[in-house]
């Protein structure tokens, strides 16, 4: 806030003085040149005290003006904390509200369905995004990547907890289809989060093993070498 409010008076009383410096050249020229005067038998006092209020009157607008106007839109307490925004991002909400409307309008429309789900998880909203993947699961019946799409919501609707029930609905996932990308990463990215590494990496591998290419391999061989990495740091520390 110091900082801040330390900025903006160096800032105002720099153009007050400019102003000011300015208004002494111009009444220098001008009583160096009485043919620019503006009326050379007009009283001395009353001269000086006009061209007085004009620069006077200019410094208070130049610093009443901003002051009020800050204190009507700034907040000097909260200028230098970062807060998180909460609020869901206009094009989310957009395509949430679009979404929606499709899957209001074709109710049994899986389609529809799915991308709304995928909408309310972009936004956060990951609680509506486990009920609408239980309307798709009730018209599809289980399916594999439905299944992955719901236990991760269900993940992060419960805080980035692996409960018994979202724990089940991925048996589940992976019974139907063993290299379910959504199941398999969730359970690497829980283990990992845990600090489960072997865990976590044993779930990548398995993924490489997949037959789709629809997923960065890249990506995940990557995670896979830095893992490693810090397995193998974790027992250099513990040797010493």
């Amino acid at each position: 806030m110091s900082i801040l409010a330390v900025g903006i008076g160096f800032c105002l009383m720099c153009t007050v003085a400019f102003v000011w410096f300015h208004h002494r050249q111009a009444r220098h020229l001008q009583l160096a040149t009485p043919e620019l005067t503006i009326d050379s038998t007009r009283n001395t006092d009353t001269a000086v005290a006009v061209n007085r209020t004009v620069p006077t009157a200019v410094s208070v607008v130049l610093i009443v003006l901003p002051l009020v106007i800050y204190s009507q839109l700034g907040r000097f307490t909260e200028w230098d904390k970062g807060v998180v925004d909460e609020h869901i991002d206009y094009l989310i909400a957009a395509d949430i509200n679009k979404n929606a409307r499709k899957a209001y309008e074709q109710p049994n429309n899986e389609i529809a369905l799915l991308n709304l789900a995928q909408s309310y998880t972009e936004g956060g909203l990951y609680a509506k995004a486990v009920e609408t993947l239980d309307k798709v699961l009730a018209l599809s019946g289980d399916d594999p990547k439905t299944l992955g799409l719901k236990a991760s919501a269900m993940y992060y609707r419960d805080n980035r907890t692996m409960s018994i029930e979202t724990s089940v609905i991925l048996a589940r996932a992976l019974a139907l289809d063993e290299f379910d990308f959504q199941s398999l990463l969730l359970i690497a990215t829980d283990a990992y989060l845990n600090k489960d590494y072997e865990k976590a990496i044993a779930h990548w591998q398995i993924l490489l093993r997949s037959p789709s290419q629809s997923f960065n391999r890249a990506a995940i061989n990557n995670a896979i070498l830095k893992t490693e990495q810090k397995i193998a740091n974790r027992s250099v520390t513990a040797s010493e």
